[in-house]
């Protein structure tokens, strides 16, 4: 399952929250893109008090990166809030500014399997290993202001967010192959800025309650430099096809008179704005002696316009020595006898990769990111660098969505001991994007046309909602939904690229995947309990979207190709014509003992957990060569299914916390387990990807001290420093771990 449509949550922090919602199974008054729940954020208004005074909030936080034995990390935000004109008006306004250094390390490895005589039993190939380290420098400045006016019949809101996130990120490391080693470092620069304006109605008028939303949203994310450079080393290393990662890393011998392999930079630019209008109409309620009901129906309507850019630009892979050797003489003066273009002239003595994986694996020679940029400053002119064209070309697209929804639903109480909520949604969207299309005739001759394709899918989605509620202590809620999964932008622009023996093909008809989802909640709850939940819940996705490779001759099914009958491997994205049930069961518990006796009654307990099931099936392409006795043979295309779990699913999630609060103090440790997600699906089980069960720790606590409203706070993040694992599923071996380390924030706040 493949996907962009994500939407980048780190220009809301904690700070402008009011709130949290969760809902787990939508209404028809929602978007029904979702599959697996919604989450609402609610923004803080500013508070009612009496007095009409002002009120102030300043929070400082420093912070500790452990891995890189780093301080330099701060957060600074300022808060405003008051209400004017008899608590009618109200103003909130949040400002912080945000300096962050992460880093880490990380292990990739490649494998592949050749040996497909013996089925399961047979081990992959590994190809090649690559190591790194990463340093970052993530500055962010955010703005939020929400302005509210009350009055007897309803309300008006504005509501402003905005971020601007500059990310400056070195990674330096080494590529472990059969021919040799590469070692290279990357400097790249992100800037991403977004900003949310939010206009909002609620209007009591005859028989019902009226809410209007207009919104605005833009979000750029331009990466303007992302510089490369490659330092190449023969080396024979013998067959280790058979090693582990750690194993074949330590055969590495890191000679300093490794030869440059060139220097590269690309860009990326995309756009994305959004405008959006809701409106909702709920009526007020009908009672009689048997029942009450209201009715809600209303409308959504959405342009969005999108693009995407991407450019390339490559240097020779050999350099004019004279120029670099004057460049190097110029940066490192008397300091070296041979001014060559070979990785000892280019290594950062001042950068330490320090305690790389704990001494389990070794990293050599930090290239100098500083003369890297020097010789891009002097050395990359249009004469020796070119823009390449093609890799330039084939990613990009620019485009338009119109999403529309209209709703009916009503919700009908009988004597708070039934409700039944039933309704329908309909919605539709339709996509038009321009792409390139792209055929390579000569190695280095390629073909370019435009095309432009406008594609509608729209949906009608009943939904049902039952709660009995037999005792003030217990209830059970059954819900009937039905929820979309629209494709990705970049799946569906349509643009191709014939290469001699292969095409790579965006597929524009692509519909957007449903679930039929069927959960069923029983709920225990009283001062005593707390909230105790149970469960079931199923789901039935149709048309699921995912890559696809496969072999075709016969490219009739592709109109808009050329129409040539010769054997391409064909890679795509297709929906899933076999439907993949998940089912799964989820109990939570949260609670407060203040029944019990002290100290014990200051603790409350949260826990949650969930185990999953699934099947899916995947295309499995492979050829089949039938041989005769005279030594001809005829090539058969064999593209069956196979079975396995669906793509991203863990098998185990839990999440837990304890805490106490006690007067002023309040102090939290949370743990959260996550075992065994399906990373990569494969017929082979040799190719299959599952992460390792991962269980990360943090701590949060909070004082408040006695002098003029200030308060303290101390964070630990990931005590423990646990990995990020991916494993080889036949054996076990890491096809990556990322190690981040533990983090600590500590600071101070005061309100006035």
């Amino acid at each position: 399952m493949v996907g962009d449509r994500s939407t980048n949550l780190s220009m809301i922090s904690s700070g402008i929250l009011g709130g949290v919602e969760v809902i787990k199974s939508i209404t028809p008054d929602m978007d029904a893109a979702v599959f697996g729940g919604v989450v609402n954020f609610e923004l803080k208004k500013a508070a009612f008090d009496s007095s009409n005074s002002p009120s102030f909030e300043l929070i400082t936080k420093g912070g500790y990166n452990e891995l890189k034995n780093n301080y330099n990390n701060y957060r600074l935000s300022g808060t405003y809030q008051q209400r004017f004109f008899l608590q009618r008006l109200g103003f909130f306004l949040e400002g912080s500014i945000e300096k962050r250094n992460p880093g880490g390390n990380f292990l990739d490895a490649n494998y592949v399997l050749t040996d497909k005589l013996n089925g399961d039993l047979g081990t992959p190939d590994i190809t090649n290993v690559n190591l790194g380290d990463y340093i970052s420098e993530n500055e962010r400045v955010q703005l939020t202001s929400v302005l509210d006016y009350k009055y007897s019949t309803g309300e008006i809101g504005f509501k402003n967010l905005f971020s601007f996130y500059d990310i400056k990120r070195v990674s330096r490391g080494e590529s472990i192959n059969q021919n040799g080693i590469v070692f290279g470092a990357t400097d790249t620069r992100d800037k991403l800025n977004s900003s949310v304006n939010i206009f909002s109605v609620k209007q009591e008028v005859p028989f019902f309650n009226v809410d209007l939303k207009i919104a605005h949203a833009y979000s750029e994310s331009l990466s303007p430099k992302n510089l490369s450079i490659a330092f190449n080393q023969r080396f024979r290393f013998g067959d280790f096809s058979k090693l582990t990662p750690k194993a074949v890393a330590s055969l590495a011998v890191p000679n300093e008179f490794a030869r440059y392999g060139g220097i590269s930079d690309n860009s990326t630019f995309v756009k994305d704005r959004a405008l959006t209008a809701v409106v909702d109409f709920k009526s007020n309620y009908f009672v009689s002696k048997l029942f009450t009901a209201n009715i809600k129906f209303g409308g959504m309507f959405q342009y969005r316009k999108r693009s995407y850019d991407y450019n390339l630009w490559s240097g020779p892979a050999s350099t004019p020595s004279i120029s670099i050797s004057q460049i190097l003489q110029s940066y490192h003066g008397d300091q070296v006898e041979n001014y060559s273009s070979v990785i000892r002239n280019f290594i950062d003595n001042d950068y330490s990769f320090g305690n790389f994986f704990n001494g389990e694996y070794s990293i050599s020679y930090p290239i100098d990111i500083d003369l890297l940029n020097l010789i891009y400053d002097k050395y990359w002119t249009p004469e020796l660098t070119k823009r390449d064209q093609f890799q330039s070309t084939v990613f990009d697209y620019n485009g338009t969505e119109d999403k529309s929804a209209a709703y009916f639903m009503t919700k009908i109480n009988f004597n708070d001991f039934v409700t039944f909520l039933p309704g329908v949604r309909y919605q539709n969207l339709t996509t038009t994007y321009l792409g390139y299309r792209i055929e390579k005739t000569l190695p280095e001759n390629y073909l370019y046309k435009i095309a432009t394709k406008t594609e509608t899918h729209g949906y009608l989605l009943p939904m049902l909602h039952l709660i009995y509620k037999p005792l003030s202590w217990f209830q059970i809620h059954f819900a009937y939904t039905n929820t979309l999964n629209y494709p990705p932008y970049s799946a569906i622009v349509p643009s191709y690229t014939i290469d001699l023996t292969s095409i790579d093909y965006n597929n524009f008809n692509l519909n957007p995947a449903t679930s039929e989802n069927y959960d069923l909640v029983f709920s225990f709850f009283n001062n005593e309990i707390g909230l105790l939940s149970l469960n079931g819940f199923k789901k039935r996705i149709k048309d699921l979207v995912f890559s696809s490779q496969t072999f075709v001759s016969d490219l009739s099914p592709y109109p808009d190709l050329p129409q040539r009958h010769q054997l391409y491997t064909f890679n795509t994205y297709i929906n899933n014509p076999i439907p993949i049930d998940v089912w799964g069961i989820e109990t939570e518990w949260q609670t407060h003992f203040w029944y019990l006796p002290q100290p014990f009654s200051w603790i409350e307990f949260s826990i949650n957990y969930s185990h999953i099931f699934s099947q899916a099936s995947y295309p499995k392409g492979e050829l089949f060569y039938d041989y005769k006795e005279d030594g001809s043979y005829k090539v058969i295309i064999l593209n069956p299914f196979y079975k396995s779990r669906l793509l991203n699913q863990p098998n185990d999630i839990l999440n837990s916390s304890i805490g106490i609060d006690y007067k002023g103090f309040s102090g939290r440790a949370s743990v959260v387990y996550i075992n065994n997600i399906f990373e990569k699906a494969d017929f082979w089980l040799q190719n299959r990807v599952v992460s390792d069960k991962s269980v990360r720790w943090d701590i949060s606590i909070r004082q408040k001290l006695p002098w003029y409203n200030t308060q303290i706070f101390f964070d630990l993040i990931n005590i423990t420093g646990e990995d990020e694992i991916s494993l080889n599923e036949r054996t076990n071996y890491p096809e990556s771990i990322s190690r981040y380390g533990m983090f600590g924030n500590f600071g101070f706040g005061i309100k006035f």
